[in-house]
């Protein structure tokens, strides 16, 4: 007898076990267990002609969580994105005026004066795809006039905008970017625009704004002078950076993904918790911390839920740039600069967006009010089935794809079932 049960145990977990065929793949059977509330379990999906034995099984089964652990545990699958062709798709000649914030550029209202030197910006798509581009200008047969020292407004990888100064030429022309694709082929793309420039045109000065008093307009203009000093600064380092102009893009290297349910004190799955390495060729300031979304099969359940940084570790610390403490970096994704040569090595904690952490007394709460459209909501955290969930990390490129793991209807029970109260209609962490 304790053989057959064996037997039968064994083939019981063997036939419900998620098994999926491709990252896609909604047609996964739900696991077979469920986590209820706090110390209870419900089974699922058994046929009925074993429930009699139901008792026997519960019995001889491991630990709920330990079975969590085991089946929604692994490294997510990294989604290869298609090689997208480079295109300039903007150039535009600036001015410095002083804002409301202070000193900052516009576009110039103005056609460019020949002879005269402004700032630019340019504006590149499927930059990702690029191992290096060089900037000029060509004149109206496609020979080339200048090369232009530019350099990239950030380090994230799809950032396509750089900024540059630019000798406005004595004649019409074109603006192109020629370099390399990260797959060894040459890159040319040239700009539609045909720039035609004119001999004269009003002083490229300083805008400040109206009903300045005098006393303060020279002390304005100051700071103004400073601003553009800084960008000129910047064009210099630029060039010392990019010798004749070319700009090499060093690509991160980011391990597997490997997720797992991250629990509560009271064993209650609650969310997830991703483990990886990144190693940088050079220094960079970017966001590394992951963006996670449940991917739904229905259209009207995407968007409404994502997944949230809670907390986490990054070792070796980077310098922080903006913000004051490691916490900082991995709770509100902001940037922080990594050294070239180094592996950061990060486990990062992720709960859903609907629940807040109170800074006083460390419990939840959940906004549900945040979910308008209740019927919509209301199946989405009633579906027991696993989801997929995406993750990427933008500044490096990464994209990969969790296979179905635990659906927010567990998070949300398992944060009630802990005691989580309605956060209100406007959510307050200081409670």
């Amino acid at each position: 007898m304790l053989r057959a049960l064996r037997a039968f145990k064994a083939d019981l977990f063997e036939n419900q076990r998620p098994t999926c065929r491709t990252d896609e793949d909604f047609t996964c059977p739900p696991v077979i267990f469920h986590v209820m509330s706090a110390g209870n379990s419900a089974w699922t999906g058994l046929r009925w002609h074993r429930v009699a034995l139901f008792g026997i099984i519960l019995s001889m089964a491991p630990p709920i969580g330990f079975m969590l652990a085991q089946n929604f545990r692994g490294e997510a699958l990294p989604v290869v994105q298609r090689a997208a062709p480079v295109e300039f798709s903007r150039l535009r000649f600036l001015t410095f005026v002083f804002g409301r914030e202070g000193p900052m550029d516009t576009p110039l209202s103005s056609p460019p004066v020949m002879g005269r030197e402004y700032f630019v910006e340019a504006d590149l798509s499927g930059i990702e795809s690029a191992a290096s581009i060089r900037f000029e200008l060509l004149d109206v047969n496609g020979r080339p006039l200048q090369q232009l020292r530019m350099w990239k407004a950030s380090d994230g990888s799809g950032d396509g905008e750089f900024y540059g100064f630019i000798t406005v030429p004595t004649q019409p022309f074109r603006a192109a970017v020629t370099g390399t694709m990260t797959t060894g082929s040459p890159l040319r793309t040239v700009l539609g625009v045909l720039f035609q420039p004119v001999a004269n045109g009003p002083a490229d000065t300083q805008v400040l704004p109206p009903g300045i008093p005098a006393n303060q307009i020279s002390q304005l203009q100051e700071m103004v002078n400073a601003y553009r000093q800084q960008i000129r600064a910047r064009a210099t380092q630029a060039a010392a950076d990019h010798p004749g102009g070319v700009i090499v893009f060093a690509r991160t290297q980011v391990s597997a993904i490997a997720y797992e349910p991250l629990f509560s004190a009271s064993g209650g799955p609650i969310g997830m918790r991703l483990r990886y390495s990144i190693r940088f060729a050079e220094r960079q300031t970017i966001t590394a911390v992951p963006h996670v979304f449940p991917v739904y099969q229905e259209a009207a359940w995407r968007g409404m839920v994502s997944m949230k940084p809670l907390s986490g570790t990054i070792t070796p610390t980077p310098q922080m740039a903006g913000v004051q403490s490691q916490q900082d970096v991995i709770a509100y994704q902001a940037t922080a600069t990594y050294l070239a040569g180094v592996t950061y090595t990060f486990a990062v904690d992720m709960v859903p967006d609907f629940v807040f952490h109170g800074t006083q007394s460390g419990r939840f709460c959940i906004h549900e009010q945040k979910f308008t459209n209740r019927t919509v909501w209301n199946a989405l955290v009633a579906s027991q089935a696993p989801i997929p969930y995406t993750v990427t990390i933008s500044d490096t490129g990464t994209v990969a794809t969790i296979p179905p793991f635990l659906p927010q209807r567990t998070f949300h029970e398992s944060f009630a079932a802990g005691g989580a109260g309605d956060c209100g209609p406007v959510p307050n962490i200081r409670f």
